[in-house]
């Protein structure tokens, strides 16, 4: 459309203008169009978008895998652990599949004493007869309540500082040569020892972390165990959940933080460049404002968000749902994700486009590539560490008895009829150039016998079976592994013997003040998804939490209304008391609306509302 050349034009206008040009990518973009815009603005002049502590709890996670002797553990080998430590994470609110499959490693004891009693386990009455509610020890420390403590055998709640220190006494605990905690409570000592029998004991231990206390300590502590533990069993896993889709992945990039960057921006007038990045859900609105006041702001995004309201130019980004790129997940492995279908077949008026082939048409204009294999090419040049992810999934060449792969099964009806508002004549369907699959039921659909390769598995059927039901069809034995292996490219080894971490924090101080812990939501706390309408009709209030204690020394009363002062940000909420709560914690919610980026660890001060 006229509209999007003119735009184009605007755009490629200010990115001659001779002033310094700025990208800020996501960890919610794809690997390609973060690269690009790399490619586009400069090494040094290029941020992955995330906050300085962001980028170093990843940063910190990504040295862990690759550095520490235990294997990163996939969803099927979370389900197998026969003992595990939650270290810090609620992970039904940050990672919900993981506390799914950590449920049903609790209820993996079940399976093995009807194993040994030659039971099959599908025989779920028998099975339950012979558990007896038994389940494998899960061990879980939080500084809240969880909604996966009904099947833990003990719960600890504490402050980062707290749990971190638990940590490092579970690992001196498994080997004397780990640093050991110096004033550790005899609580404390006593319950790390317990853990301690527990995780020596099992033959598939599992260790569970991530970024969602804020605290690097808490991950060097799970680092720890998992390495005391590898050396006795090597069966040893490690998980560590990361805030986005791609923050594993933008974390090769070895890129500036975002406040590095907004701070070289606010020096002159610029242009900032932003991919698939609400700035204000990452910084308070004034350094976001400062930063940007003289700059001219171009967006690249799939959503309204307050960063795409301020811009001076937007482009339409595809959604995960309608483009092609490249991911990296918790456990390091990059997979392809592919367009399921073409907005503009339906509607030529839309004009949306993956972030990297807006990007390539900006800097090279009709010269353009706007091919999703050179792209996955340019990045694996351009990121040495991630060279290996054109393996995730075959190329667009790719053929199997001379023909693509159908995206859509045999019985997949109505075709005319969704372009019948355009026109009721079928036209041909959109043929796409960046993969081997095809916008039709035309092509290999796995119906005839031929294995579609695992990464290009669009969808699940099977004749006399339904959808979900016909997955064992595809799968090497019911349960298993897929035929033709997992998915993806598994990009980080693991393997190596680094030293323990040695820095133990020092217990969180008991003088009355407060600390910031961050509070996540099931439903609200995770960007994109808290903009459905479903999710958004399940999200609570937010309210700030307080133990019971707290509240009555500072003569707080449930439901009152105060005011949170944290690093010269306040905040106005509702409290809500909750004995789960550990005390001399302030839990503040993340995510939900009105709440905006604190920092976690900071000291609160609580004033009065009148």
């Amino acid at each position: 459309p006229a509209e999007v050349d003119a735009v184009l034009a605007f755009i490629r206008a200010q990115l001659g203008a001779g002033r310094p040009v700025f990208g800020i990518g996501s960890p919610r973009a794809s690997l390609e169009a973060n690269s690009a815009l790399m490619e586009l603005v400069g090494r040094a002049n290029f941020s992955s978008g995330q906050t300085a502590l962001d980028s170093a709890l990843v940063g910190r996670c990504l040295d862990v895998l690759r550095s520490g002797p235990a294997r990163a553990a996939t969803l099927h080998t979370i389900e197998q652990a026969d003992a595990v430590l939650v270290l810090g994470e609620d992970v039904l609110a940050t990672a919900p599949r993981i506390a799914l499959a950590l449920r049903q490693a609790a209820r993996g004891r079940a399976t093995e004493m009807c194993a040994e009693r030659k039971v099959p386990q599908w025989q779920a009455a028998s099975a339950a007869d012979i558990a007896q509610g038994e389940l494998h020890p899960v061990f879980i420390a939080t500084p809240a309540a969880t909604r996966c403590d009904d099947f833990a055998r003990e719960t600890l709640r504490a402050a980062a500082p707290d749990i971190a220190r638990l940590g490092f006494a579970v690992a001196h605990a498994l080997d004397p040569a780990a640093p050991a905690v110096p004033d550790l409570d005899a609580d404390t000592a006593a319950l790390a020892e317990r853990i301690a029998a527990a995780l020596r004991g099992a033959q598939r231990p599992l260790i569970v972390s991530g970024t969602g206390c804020r605290d690097a300590a808490v991950i060097e502590a799970a680092a720890n165990i998992a390495k005391a533990l590898h050396a006795p069993n090597p069966a040893t896993e490690i998980c560590l959940a990361v805030p986005e889709a791609n923050s594993l992945g933008v974390a090769h990039f070895a890129a500036l933080d975002l406040e590095t960057l907004l701070e070289r921006a606010a020096h002159e007038p610029s242009v900032v460049v932003v991919v698939e990045n609400d700035l204000y859900t990452r910084l308070s609105a004034g350094q976001i404002d400062h930063a940007l006041a003289d700059a001219t702001l171009i967006v690249l995004d799939h959503q309204l968000t307050a960063t795409v309201s301020r811009a001076q130019a937007v482009l339409p980004a595809a959604s995960f749902v309608e483009g092609d790129g490249t991911l990296v997940n918790y456990e390091g492995r990059a997979q392809r994700f592919f367009q399921v279908y073409d907005p503009a077949f339906y509607d030529p008026e839309v004009a949306v486009a993956e972030s990297w082939r807006w990007l390539d048409r900006l800097q090279n204009g009709a010269a353009a590539h706007e091919n999703l294999d050179q792209a996955v090419a340019l990045c694996e040049a351009a990121v040495p560490a991630l060279r290996g992810i054109a393996a995730a999934a075959p190329d667009a060449s790719f053929r199997l008895r001379g023909m693509k792969i159908a995206r859509a099964p045999q019985r997949q009806s109505g075709r005319t009829a969704a372009r019948a508002k355009i026109r009721v004549h079928e036209i041909r369907a959109t043929q796409d150039p960046d993969s081997a699959l095809a916008f039709s039921m035309e092509g290999v659909n796995g119906a005839a016998g031929v294995d579609r390769p695992p990464a290009l598995v669009p969808f699940a059927w099977a004749p006399g079976w339904n959808s979900p039901q016909s997955w064992n069809k595809l799968q090497a034995e019911v349960g298993g592994h897929l035929r033709g292996g997992d998915p993806g490219v598994q990009l980080i080894a693991g393997g190596a013997g680094r030293d323990y971490f040695k820095g133990v924090p020092a217990a969180m101080a008991q003088d009355g003040a407060l600390r910031v812990e961050p509070l996540y939501a099931h439903f609200g706390s995770e960007e994109l998804s808290a903009r459905a309408a479903p999710i958004q009709a399940r999200m609570a209030a937010p309210r700030m939490a307080l133990n019971p204690a707290d509240a009555a020394r500072f003569g707080i009363a449930d439901g009152e209304r105060i005011a949170i002062g944290v690093y010269g940000q306040t905040l106005r909420l509702t409290v809500q008391l909750r004995p789960d709560l550990a005390p001399g914690v302030i839990g503040v919610p993340v995510g939900l609306a009105g709440v905006p980026p604190v920092p976690a660890g900071a000291a609160a001060t609580l004033t009065r509302e009148p």
